[in-house]
């Protein structure tokens, strides 16, 4: 697998696919060692259509967030191409993948295991899957704003931002 030069793209809505899943999980099996898991995350993982990015966790233990980073960047991600990007602590690596000769962007966050953050994770991503309603709920708030013109990323992520904040304050963690 190769991961090619990320390409910022406007937001859109694409219906969910199961290609996302195959996608993730060659991602996983290319990034993962024996120091690193990877996970999937974020709507492609819990089937909820939306700008089809794939979001991908690499955890790391033992303060080896550098080392995390090292690896990633030695596969081809890239640093995030953002006015605001993730704090240095907790960065984000982008790139690109050709799957099935289609684009898949990818975002690669980097990620304490067991911290509160990779719980939130894995919470959310939990309870969007159990929750068809919240779901469908979900994909109706992003068609929501691409009606109102919001096509440009950050933006439409902060758009999106309060219902993920609400699913997540309805969460025991």
């Amino acid at each position: 697998m190769e991961i090619l030069k990320y390409e910022k793209i406007e937001a859109s809505f694409k219906p969910w696919n199961e290609d996302y899943f195959a996608v993730a999980k060659a991602l996983i099996e290319f990034i993962s060692t024996k120091e690193f898991e990877v996970i999937h995350i974020g709507s492609t993982s819990f089937m909820v259509g939306g700008k089809g990015i794939i979001d991908l966790s690499i955890l790391y233990k033992n303060n080896d967030l550098n080392k995390a980073v090292n690896h990633i960047k030695s596969l081809g991600f890239q640093d995030q191409i953002s006015q605001k990007p993730f704090p240095k602590e907790r960065p984000r690596k982008d790139g690109m993948v050709i799957f099935n000769n289609s684009k898949y962007i990818i975002h690669l966050h980097v990620i304490e295991n067991n911290s509160i953050e990779y719980i939130k994770q894995i919470k959310y991503k939990e309870y969007m899957l159990s929750n068809p309603s919240a779901r469908k709920e979900y994909e109706n708030k992003k068609l929501e704003i691409l009606k109102k013109g919001i096509i440009e990323q950050e933006a439409y992520g902060k758009e999106k931002s309060p219902f993920v904040k609400s699913i997540i304050t309805k969460i025991d963690i």
